[in-house]
């Protein structure tokens, strides 16, 4: 997938992407749902998204400190654009994309349970290329990522 290294600092910008993608497409899709246990887990979700997003945000400069070159260039237009390219058409998808196809209960799951296997695959892909600080973020990333999977899972188990 990816071929080259990403540092620290590059890791937790994707990750920080993905958590606000994730944070808007759940508070968003909460507030269209009328089933009351559906909107709580996609809220909860949410909650988890910017909490993570948070946690992120802390860890970047560390992560800062901790790279041996200079990070700035991770801010430049080119760099993050492209950036931001993997992300959108590795984990979450556009708004526009998402409009299009949710319909339904069903929709709004199966797009969140897609976008949650996603970001592991990311997450994972990205560890064969870095090194062990990196990876142990990473690490961390797929964790949290697994659990959001089998919440929603459980929650379309029940719904069967």
């Amino acid at each position: 997938m990816f071929g080259q290294k990403f540092n620290s600092v590059e890791v937790i910008e994707m990750a920080k992407d993905i958590e606000k993608r994730g944070l808007d497409f759940y508070k968003k899709q909460a507030k269209k749902t009328e089933d009351g246990k559906l909107k709580d887990l996609l809220l909860k979700l949410a909650e988890d998204e910017q909490d993570h997003y948070d946690t992120f945000s802390k860890m970047l400069d560390k992560a800062k400190d901790l790279t041996d070159t200079d990070s700035d260039y991770v801010y430049g237009e080119d760099v993050s654009a492209y950036l931001r390219a993997l992300i959108e058409f590795t984990v979450f998808p556009s708004e526009e994309e998402v409009e299009d196809k949710i319909h339904s209960i069903e929709d709004i799951l199966e797009l969140a349970i897609n976008a949650e296997k996603d970001s592991i695959l990311f997450y994972r892909e990205m560890m064969e290329y870095n090194n062990e600080d990196t990876n142990k973020i990473l690490k961390r990333l797929v964790d949290e990522e697994k659990q959001h999977l089998l919440d929603l899972v459980k929650y379309d188990a029940e719904l069967a």
